[in-house]
């Protein structure tokens, strides 16, 4: 008896014989099971994956002699005819041999007539994607509507030339490729059977020449058998498949986690004599990288499957992770660059000096410390260094605060001590001015905002007395005061400060803040006695503000105005407000103003006023780009900004006279006119101030110790454009 190859004689001849594709087998299985047949099945996948052996399992399941089921029996007439091929009605027709339509209507003539032995008449067409047009056009009815005892079984390896037409009609299973784990596991079953030596290693190399394909992987085995003389080694199956020695690649992985371009090179020199493929050496050497990378990750994974586990552990833990991973990524690029460099060797050559030259950096370590004006409502970290505030400073109120009437500072309620200490703020130092008895205080070194810390506590005794009288002093971290004088931009960060009467606006600073120990504690039920009410015109007249032509200055002067605003007292006839006790997991607590008037409204408080108002909507629109002219008794007058004045109709001036009326208490009548406004509205207002907050920004930027630190030590720029306001 002549030889029968490996991949006929161990072809599968039962479902359960199958190696793979379990996802088609088990709806075969089921569909046999419960008589729920389909008359044209298709079976798509690459050369050797079992698309003809499971047509012909298939069809010895639809005609053996027990019925039909998804075992048969394999020892009747019919299994054994079907298995020698030469059951009569199983016709197979090779679509690539027999492609005209001529043949396709021969092959359908008797497709009306009943099955000679079997019960089903069963047309396995292989490699149907190569009929012709016409062929498949002849095939489509007899496809759709086959007579009972007809059953389709259509095979291809390229599903897409096949018309969709051809595709409804059956049901489409799709078969994957071989693993190479499967792949190995049955070749070791089959040579034990066959009674063959062989070596763990070289059946890991054939796996993986068969690129899964197992009908590939049979017939290289009986190729190993053959170049072996009746057995596998791992030598002779390299030498016959022409893969690398992995002792070699793996000198190269030794020289390259060593650093040693020497080593590297006689490694290099030994792989050139074998007059190897590059590309295939590239492949082997990111082969390797990948399964270090992956014994890096999950240690459990490391097998022996190609006895090199103790190189692989080896390396997985001297080989830092990024290193490998860059690696591996030159070694895919320099395989794809191969074809152009002026020699393979020169190219692979050069791949591993890329390996040698270059080395990733590091993560920059993230500087903890907080920027020059931040947000105060960051609360402090423990990464963050404490400074301690020197022995017997005391902080004293800012000159700007000291000059403002008493009851124009907030009123903060007792706040909650901590041990905590201060946190540093570099660039947030406040100075304390000279004391009565001639001798400055030491400056206070930098400490957090108030709203970072909790508050010391309660003092009592002659000093709390004193301290008591003093006016809080005015800082960037400051509650809010709701009331007429409120400001439109309500930021922490950026305050619009105060300045003294007849002096200019200053540009807004960073926070400063005072140190929580050293606060001048406040009391909580003591009414401060009212002061005279200045008044609330602003020194520059909103006439003179209006003809200027420098934008520059006129947002100077609505500074200076809003800052007036902030200073200014409540009215004399106002009710004394008293401040409510602040709960203890709050710094400071906010103090409701008094109700707003409409005596107090004028061109320069307007910008500030407005943002209390609660205007939403497309009045907001309109609203925020009012300019008030001025006020008789209750008949307001605005200028609306000409470029904002698409949105508007004469229903506005209705509407905001009764947004006005309501937050004022009384009735107000509005006349608004399209012109040109001059920086008296409150959406200019609070442009201005977010370009003041910006400005703030850069400078804290530009003074942070970490950004100067960069631009010595590195040339490093910093873009202005880049900086983004966040508070």
């Amino acid at each position: 008896m002549s030889y029968q190859v490996l991949a006929r004689k161990w072809r599968p001849r039962l479902f359960r014989e199958m190696v793979g594709q379990e996802h088609v087998l088990q709806a075969l299985i089921n569909a046999l099971d419960n008589n729920r047949l389909h008359h044209a099945y298709l079976f798509a996948g690459t050369r050797g994956v079992g698309k003809t052996t499971i047509a012909r399992i298939l069809a010895k399941c639809l005609n053996c002699e027990t019925g039909v089921s998804s075992e048969p029996c394999g020892q009747c007439s019919v299994c054994t005819e079907i298995a020698d091929g030469r059951f009569v009605d199983l016709i197979e027709v090779d679509a690539a041999s027999r492609t005209k339509v001529e043949d396709t209507r021969e092959l359908l003539e008797n497709v009306q007539y009943a099955p000679t032995r079997g019960r089903y008449k069963v047309y396995l067409i292989d490699e149907v994607h190569m009929l012709s047009n016409s062929s498949f056009n002849a095939l489509l009815k007899t496809l759709e509507e086959p007579p009972p005892h007809v059953k389709f079984l259509l095979a291809t390896t390229d599903p897409q030339k096949l018309p969709v037409t051809v595709l409804s009609r059956c049901l489409q299973f799709n078969l994957k490729n071989m693993s190479p784990e499967r792949v190995v596991e049955h070749l070791r079953f089959v040579l034990e059977k066959e009674l063959v030596p062989f070596e763990e290693q070289a059946l890991w190399h054939l796996g993986r020449a068969a690129d899964g394909s197992m009908r590939d992987a049979m017939s290289l085995t009986d190729q190993a058998i053959a170049f072996g003389g009746g057995k596998i080694s791992e030598a002779e199956v390299r030498a016959m498949l022409g893969t690398l020695d992995s002792t070699l690649v793996w000198k190269l992985v030794q020289a390259l986690a060593e650093e040693n371009p020497a080593a590297l090179f006689d490694a290099v020199s030994e792989l050139s004599e074998q007059a190897p493929d590059y590309s295939a050496a590239l492949a082997e050497l990111a082969s390797i990288l990948h399964r270090i990378a992956i014994a890096q990750v999950l240690p459990e994974s490391i097998d022996n499957a190609l006895g090199d586990a103790q190189l692989l552990q080896h390396h997985a833990a001297t080989m830092a992770g990024e290193n490998v991973q860059l690696f591996y990524q030159m070694a895919l690029l320099a395989r794809r660059d191969l074809p152009l460099a002026p020699d393979p060797r020169g190219g692979f050559e050069m791949a591993l000096l890329r390996m040698l030259a270059f080395k990733p950096q590091g993560v920059a370590q993230i500087p903890t410390a907080p920027l020059a004006g931040a947000s105060a409502q960051t609360t402090a970290t423990p990464t963050e260094r404490p400074v301690p505030v020197e022995q017997g400073a005391e902080p004293q109120p800012s000159a700007a605060a000291a000059d403002a009437p008493a009851e124009s500072q907030p009123q903060i309620s007792a706040p909650v001590s901590s041990p905590q200490p201060a946190v540093a703020q570099p660039h947030a130092a406040a100075e304390a001015p000279p004391e009565p008895g001639g001798q400055s205080a030491p400056p206070v070194k930098d400490a957090p905002p108030w709203d970072d810390e909790p508050q010391s506590p309660l003092q009592t005794g002659e000093a709390g007395a004193d301290t008591a009288k003093k006016p809080a002093p005015e800082s960037a971290s400051e509650p809010r005061v709701a009331g007429p004088a409120a400001l439109v931009a309500e930021t922490p960060s950026a305050p619009v400060q105060t300045a003294p009467a007849g002096g200019a606006a200053q540009d807004p600073e960073p926070r400063s803040a005072v140190p929580p120990q050293s606060q001048p504690p406040l009391e909580t039920e003591t009414h401060l006695a009212p002061q005279p009410e200045p008044s609330l015109e602003p020194e520059h007249p909103a006439a003179a503000v209006m003809a200027q032509d420098d934008r520059a200055a006129v947002r100077e002067q609505l500074r200076q105005q809003v800052a007036q605003v902030q200073a200014a007292p409540p009215p004399q006839n106002a009710e004394p407000v008293t401040p409510a006790p602040a709960p203890t997991h709050t710094p400071a607590q906010v103090v409701a103003a008094p109700a707003a008037r409409l005596e107090a409204l004028t061109p320069g408080s307007w910008p500030a006023m407005y943002p209390q108002m609660g205007v939403t909507g497309i009045l907001h629109s309109i609203a925020s780009n009012l300019e008030l002219l001025g006020r008789q008794d209750n008949i307001l007058s605005f200028t609306l900004d000409q470029t904002r004045s698409s949105l508007y109709d004469d229903g506005h001036q209705r509407r905001l006279a009764d947004v006005l009326g309501d937050f004022f208490g009384q009735p107000v009548t509005v006349q608004i006119q399209v012109g040109e406004v001059y920086g008296g509205t409150p959406a200019q207002l609070i442009a201005a101030t977010r370009e003041a907050q910006l400005l703030s920004a850069r400078d804290s930027l530009n003074k942070d110790p970490v950004v100067q630190e960069l631009q010595s030590e590195l040339g490093a720029q910093l873009v202005p454009d880049s900086v983004e306001y966040l508070g």
